[in-house]
């Protein structure tokens, strides 16, 4: 297949193109690479890749991007709720609602047989009374939240006979990327008890499913791969049921895998999102299953730090909220 990939030098696009062209697909990246091109520089040079420097809100890079494809996995967004507050609203919603829609809108006009779109479970909001699937009422309390959940819908309205869109709500990623990352929770607090050997839990009780970033990037080329009948229309969360954990349980790999380290619980600080999920639906439909723990993060992480094959785990270039403007 050719397949185009927004934010393909992202956390999970840079793993995901490599894992494309080494299955025999061509690939086409469509990336503004605000965190520089170094996460594709091991793929660069593949005679099956192209790349596109270009803004997904740009009808004309759209346009290029686009032309000949059979399917898209649209990962390009301002990613996470720390870098939509510090973004101004209305590039949120153009980078997470208008351009993801109007992609969708090109792609079938085209041609494009396959869509997948890049969503999130933070749709849930706040619902730790129930385990949720794809049926459950999505009541998102952030602003990624909402303009993901919003896209969703709209871009769903566009599935038909011949193109075949469907969505993949992402657990909260963890683990090693080319484009590595150190704001999303596993990743930090591992970090911290390296480089500190002190790490402070924010509340504690809140629920957060979680998956590793090689089984996030698996789970979109299943889904660029599978029968269009098995997806189109479909949304499908991605993680494990085993891989739901209250937040103050995350501490405990930490402490067992990084010896010394204090754990610090701020209970009067508690972040307000919390679902508990399930991941039944892609495993029966896709038969996906998870490959890594976040133990298995834990380690890859440790490891890294301590031998400083990160560099410095403070720049900048590792927090999407630190960039004035985000990436996939």
């Amino acid at each position: 297949m050719r397949v185009l990939i927004t934010g393909g030098a992202g956390y999970i696009g840079s793993i995901l193109v490599k894992n494309l062209l080494d299955s025999g697909h061509a690939v086409r990246i469509l990336d503004r690479f605000w965190f520089g091109a170094q996460p594709i520089a091991n793929v660069v040079d593949h005679p099956n890749l192209n790349v596109i420097v270009g803004d997904v809100r740009n009808r004309e890079d759209l346009g290029k991007a686009i032309k000949d494809m059979d399917a898209v996995i649209h990962l390009a967004a301002i990613v996470g709720d720390p870098a939509c507050a510090v973004h101004d609203p209305s590039g949120v919603y153009e980078t997470n609602l208008v351009a993801p829609v109007r992609l969708a809108e090109v792609a079938r006009e085209h041609d494009v047989r396959r869509f997948v779109f890049a969503s999130t479970c933070s749709v849930y909001g706040a619902n730790d009374t129930e385990i949720l699937s794809e049926t459950s009422t999505a009541s998102p309390i952030t602003v990624y939240g909402r303009t993901k959940l919003e896209a969703e819908k709209q871009i769903l309205l566009f599935a038909s006979e011949g193109f075949s869109a469907c969505v993949l709500r992402l657990a909260t990623v963890y683990g090693m990327s080319p484009r590595m990352r150190f704001d999303l929770a596993v990743n930090y607090l591992t970090m911290k008890a390296v480089k500190e050997k002190r790490i402070t839990i924010l509340g504690g009780n809140q629920w957060r499913p979680f998956v590793h970033t090689s089984d996030a990037a698996r789970a979109f080329q299943l889904a660029v791969e599978a029968p269009s009948d098995g997806i189109a229309g479909e949304v499908f969360n991605v993680g494990a049921d085993e891989e739901n954990y209250r937040i103050k349980e995350i501490a405990e790999p930490i402490k067992r895998l990084v010896p010394d380290v204090e754990i610090v619980s701020a209970r009067e600080i508690e972040d307000s999102r919390s679902y508990h999920v399930s991941f039944d639906k892609i495993h029966r439909v896709l038969g996906f299953a998870t490959t890594k723990r976040v133990e298995d993060g834990v380690l890859e992480i440790r490891d890294a730090v301590q031998s400083k094959a990160i560099g410095n785990p403070d720049d900048p270039i590792y927090y999407n909220h630190r960039i004035s403007e985000g990436g996939a």
